[in-house]
């Protein structure tokens, strides 16, 4: 593809904050009056490349603009990914940490937190009316109350606002600190921008088609989060190859305690994934969550189908249909619901509810008669309630299993379903507003690593419980946790026949402080 081709690809799909993102990343790089003259991406791919700092053998520093402000698909067009752009940054970067860290803190605010700030700075009137907080930091650069070596002012501000905000600067002086005292000693933990490792070595062993570079790049991900407990005295390799889940290295799974997974297709997933609302907050950074379920169910070897933004009626009518659809040969069914809530129930995106039995129901075995006997799991990311939580201790579930010939036994209507909720009723449940939910991140990890070695489903979900009662957020000076809960009436164990392609990941762990993987915190309510 023409090099201007692919920059006018780019162009199209980024939007107008993304251009103002960009903007405010190279105002070290280009004069600030020319950066007013910008008005659109292609004006300042055109200034940038006026600059000899984009041309078609190098374009390091606009694949570094995307990485940072979180465009990774638009990497593809360049010929590259996430993967090796956190490689080539190891070596060298265009946009100065500094930069990166007051864009970070773009990110990471919340309307109420400017509007706290805005107050504390006493910004004149005709800077602060309908203005980001990028226009504020711009505003204290052009008056010298912010630079690289001058935070005093904005950290004052952010310790009355955010403690986790304030938490970004402190990681900034401590990097910046290592790096003038010397190189040598900076470790990829060590950099603020990123808590998760750079990527290591990928040999890929099979390329069959465009999909493969995405499940490649997700995996990667997913191996470079794993928490050991031995973190810093030896790297983790992981393999993935010729995966037959329904092996166990210990003993041979009985066919009665197994569901089948052998039909034509593995079966439909269902996402729903609502991000604005008539009467509440929209829930950014549900987008993260749907891109991972449609990654890992896509990989499991199931048809994924993402319906964004639906009222009740939508979801009605979208159940509706998919109840409908022949699922004969289909091996099982999944529906992950991504949005507001409450106690059993779940908010279309006009704010009116819809009972989670309501849910279930359209796929009981009367309802639903090609589902019959098969698992049908449903996996919900909402609140049910507005209280904080402290921990709880979890066991690990059990399973029954049927002893009966298959030709002489009825089964209870409701029988089959597993409901995994991302905390117990009554309760917050907390998202990331740039990585997604605690629950849905935790789950698709679990899924990636637990899989492959034969897991059944209980026993990732019981993990997932783990790993997210084990993250906590500060608020109020308290500390709040999360619960997830899954309940079930399944009557045999989970386990995924897959057949996926082959790859060597090496990955490098991280440490075992969960916390420090997400920073904002904000509650599904």
């Amino acid at each position: 593809m023409d090099f201007n081709r692919q920059l006018f690809s780019i162009d199209s799909q980024l939007a107008q904050e993304d251009l103002e993102s960009l903007k405010f990343l190279c105002v070290d790089l280009i004069s600030n009056k020319r950066l007013l003259a910008i008005k659109s991406s292609l004006d300042l791919f055109r200034e940038l490349q006026k600059q000899s700092l984009l041309e078609e053998d190098k374009y390091d520093l606009l694949a570094e603009l995307l990485y940072i402000i979180g465009q990774h698909s638009l990497l593809r067009i360049l010929g590259t990914n996430k993967w090796i752009v956190q490689e080539t940054l190891k070596k060298k970067r265009n946009v100065s940490s500094y930069r990166q860290m007051l864009f970070e803190l773009y990110e990471d605010i919340t309307s109420e937190d400017l509007k706290s700030i805005i107050f504390l700075l006493d910004v004149p009137k005709k800077y602060s009316e309908n203005k980001k907080f990028l226009d504020i930091l711009c505003y204290l650069e052009k008056n010298d109350q912010l630079s690289e070596t001058k935070l005093d002012v904005l950290e004052k501000v952010l310790g009355v606002v955010s403690l986790e905000l304030l938490k970004i600067i402190d990681d900034y002086k401590k990097t910046r600190e290592i790096q003038t005292a010397g190189p040598q000693f900076l470790s990829p933990e060590d950099t603020f921008y990123d808590k998760t490792p750079l990527s290591k070595e990928v040999t890929e062993v099979s390329t069959e088609d465009k999909e493969e570079e995405s499940i490649r790049e997700y995996f990667q991900h997913v191996t470079e989060t794993v928490k050991e407990k031995d973190l810093m005295t030896e790297n983790t390799e992981i393999c993935i190859s010729d995966l037959n889940l329904n092996e166990q290295p210990k003993q041979e799974l009985d066919i009665l305690q197994v569901y089948p997974m052998n039909r034509k297709h593995r079966g439909y997933c269902l996402v729903i994934n609502n991000s604005e609302f008539m009467k509440s907050d929209p829930r950014r950074g549900t987008e993260k969550d749907a891109e991972f379920l449609n990654n890992v169910f896509t990989w499991l070897g199931l048809e994924v189908e993402i319906r964004k933004d639906m009222s009740t009626l939508q979801i009605h009518e979208c159940l509706k249909e998919f109840q409908n659809r022949d699922h004969t040969e289909r091996d099982c069914f999944v529906c992950c619901i991504l949005t507001h809530g409450k106690s059993q129930a779940v908010y279309g995106s006009d704010s009116e509810i819809i009972l989670l039995s309501e849910v279930t129901s359209y796929f009981s075995s009367t309802n639903c008669s090609t589902l019959a006997e098969k698992p049908k799991l449903f996996f919900i990311q909402a609140c049910q309630g507005k209280s904080f939580q402290g921990a709880h201790a979890i066991e690990a579930d059990a399973i029954s299993s049927v002893d009966e010939k298959r030709d002489r036994r009825t089964i209870p209507d409701d029988a089959d379903i597993l409901i995994g909720m991302s905390t117990v009723d009554g309760y917050y449940s907390f998202r990331d507003i740039r990585k997604g939910s605690w629950y849905i991140q935790a789950l698709c990890e679990n899924l990636a690593q637990m899989v492959p070695r034969g897991e059944d489903i209980l026993s990732i979900l019981t993990k997932v419980n783990k790993d997210v009662s084990d993250l906590e957020y500060m608020k109020y000076g308290k500390t709040i946790k999360q619960m997830p809960q899954p309940t079930y009436t399944l009557r045999r164990k989970i386990h995924q026949n897959a057949k996926c392609r082959t790859f060597h990941l090496i990955a490098l762990p991280v440490a075992k402080t969960g916390a420090l993987r997400w920073r904002l915190w904000i509650q599904d309510v």
